[in-house]
């Protein structure tokens, strides 16, 4: 076979091979992934493990915005994007929330969070399906001055 021979040959297989690397990637992106990233490990590559009681949300909150006292079985981490926020664990000072700068609470942790009185703000939450409510942040509370 010749070289021009040779050369068409391959091009089926790798159209081929391509059209199944895409319905692959189609069907599951996910372990797209994780194939990819099992060479940037040693030990051992990840496992992604899904599951549906970690649920996760993207938030917007205007100015002035807060939820009220809550708290969480296994607890809630909270990312903030953009803006400024505040959180206050029960017992405690309030804090600002500044991006960057993840806030974790512990499980059965009450608490609340919020944006700024005078800036809007977007976080990333995680946390599990249980939450416990309980009263709405006063006023004072809410405008009281954060710790340094």
């Amino acid at each position: 076979m010749g070289q021009l021979g040779f050369f068409f040959c391959r091009i089926p297989l790798a159209v081929f091979i391509g059209a199944v690397a895409l319905a692959v990637w189609c069907v599951d992106d996910k372990s797209v992934w994780l194939h990819a990233a099992q060479g940037n490990f040693i030990g051992g590559g990840p496992v992604r493990l899904d599951s549906e009681d970690v649920l996760k949300a993207r938030v917007r909150l205007d100015a002035g915005a807060r939820s009220s006292w809550h708290s969480h079985s296994w607890g809630q981490l909270l990312l903030l994007e953009e803006g400024r926020g505040r959180i206050q664990l029960r017992g405690e000072r309030v804090r600002e929330m500044r991006p960057g700068e993840p806030v974790l609470t512990g499980g059965g942790v009450v608490h609340w969070h919020g944006a700024a009185p005078d800036k809007s703000m977007v976080m990333l939450s995680f946390r599990g399906s249980d939450v416990e409510w309980f009263e709405p942040v006063s006023e004072d509370v809410y405008l009281a001055d954060p710790a340094p």
